[in-house]
């Protein structure tokens, strides 16, 4: 593996720790406005209280990318699942990573394989 590989893996498994671990108090609830998001690109993680990590996404502006709708919240609410216990973990992306945030996410959804990626594969 070449060192390139090699370093976008380590940055999408340092990614996906920090999201992982990022206690569910400190993730952003979830509002009409999504203004604790922040609008600038990151790889994002719709979590749940007990169940962990249901979503793993990207976007050049997390806040818009909430604001506008986004289809993991709507299965949330498919199944049932109370939005008190669901809240959005970000990791913003500097300018180095923001060009292979693609690659990012999809090292992450392959390691995690959340439950809401996996509907959309």
């Amino acid at each position: 593996m070449d060192d390139a590989v090699e370093a976008i893996n380590a940055e999408a498994l340092r990614i996906l720790k920090l999201l992982d671990e990022r206690p569910f108090d400190e993730c952003c609830p979830l509002t009409r406005e999504f203004v604790e998001l922040p609008p600038s690109p990151g790889i994002y993680a719709v979590k749940h209280k007990t169940q962990g990590i249901l979503y793993i996404g990207k976007s050049g502006s997390v806040r818009g990318r909430f604001k506008g709708g986004h289809k993991a919240l709507g299965w949330a609410f498919m199944d049932r699942l109370n939005p008190d216990n669901v809240r959005i973990a970000v990791v913003t992306l500097s300018l180095q990573w923001i060009r292979l945030s693609l690659q990012l996410e999809q090292i992450i959804i392959r390691q995690l394989l959340p439950p809401y990626n996996v509907r959309v594969t």
